[in-house]
């Protein structure tokens, strides 16, 4: 119990701790930029076009097919 309790203690410490490196990686400009505005979500979402079509279970056997001569390639190579 008492370690669990150090161990806490200690983790909670070091969460305190500063770290100028990361405050260093923003530049000045990004510092100085304006919030991005805020808009609707309607604005956000799109419609994305479906990328399955009428050949898609053919173009992912032969996917599937290649993968698997792929691998099975691959376990016959000898480690070096």
């Amino acid at each position: 119990m008492r370690f669990l309790f150090s161990l806490t203690f200690l983790v909670a410490i070091a969460a305190c701790a500063a770290f100028p490196e990361v405050d260093q990686a923003v530049s000045d400009d990004v510092k100085k930029a304006p919030y991005p505005a805020l808009v609707p979500v309607e604005q956000v979402l799109t419609e994305t076009p479906t990328r399955l079509d009428e050949n898609s279970d053919e173009a992912i056997d032969a996917r599937v097919t290649a993968l698997q001569r792929r691998a099975e390639a691959l376990r016959r190579r000898p480690v070096e």
